[in-house]
């Protein structure tokens, strides 16, 4: 039964003095956390493996805690748009701005230095942004990734020494044959490590 719903009953029982409509929120939100755990599980074991991602127990179980915390977040955010309003056809003008504009300030579609000014600080507040970080920092930190092509290269450049090749690869230095994951990230996204990437080595 969906929270538009059950709305008339629980306003119901809240008149009547039978239960507050908190113990009813929460209720359903401890009912919902098995289906998605069991979700976050399944869903995540094939993602992670499929895309080939770190093959190491401690990187795929952070790579869990992430999505699942980001679920849940996802979760009580439409929850409490879904509380505000007073059908389903409401909420879903509000939560489609919403989800588009998380979407958008997350640091990959725009990445943060290309954010206006005055709209740099949605990325602080959003939750999307954080999960991307710590999915890209649990991916790329401490990994180096051998270069597939490097500058100059072809004919005639074959005898140059590699102290005068680079990467054709954002991040990379003369004279090295790995780009550096994590100043990858530094130099596309503007991700840098941070205290609350407690798992990011």
């Amino acid at each position: 039964m969906s929270l538009h719903v059950k709305r008339k009953i629980i306003e119901k029982h809240a008149r009547y003095a039978f239960y507050r409509p908190s113990t009813e929120a929460i209720s359903a939100m401890i009912m919902d956390l098995p289906y998605k755990i069991i979700n976050a599980v399944l869903t995540n074991l094939v993602l992670y493996f499929m895309g080939h991602l770190r093959r190491k127990p401690g990187h795929f179980f952070f790579f869990l805690l992430i999505t699942f915390t980001l679920t849940l977040v996802m979760s009580m955010l439409f929850r409490f748009i879904g509380s505000i309003t007073r059908s389903i056809e409401q909420a879903l003008a509000p939560a489609a701005v919403v989800l588009l504009g998380l979407v958008i300030y997350s640091g990959f579609v725009i990445p943060s230095s290309y954010m206006q000014g005055w709209l740099d600080w949605l990325h602080w507040l959003n939750p999307v942004y954080y999960g991307l970080e710590s999915a890209y920092m649990n991916e790329f930190i401490s990994r180096r990734f051998p270069c597939a092509q490097f500058v100059p290269s072809g004919l005639g450049y074959d005898s140059v020494s590699s102290a005068f090749r680079t990467c054709n690869s954002i991040a990379s230095v003369p004279g090295r044959s790995f780009v550096d994951g994590g100043a990858y990230l530094q130099a596309s996204f503007g991700f840098v490590k941070r205290a609350y990437h407690f798992y990011t080595t």
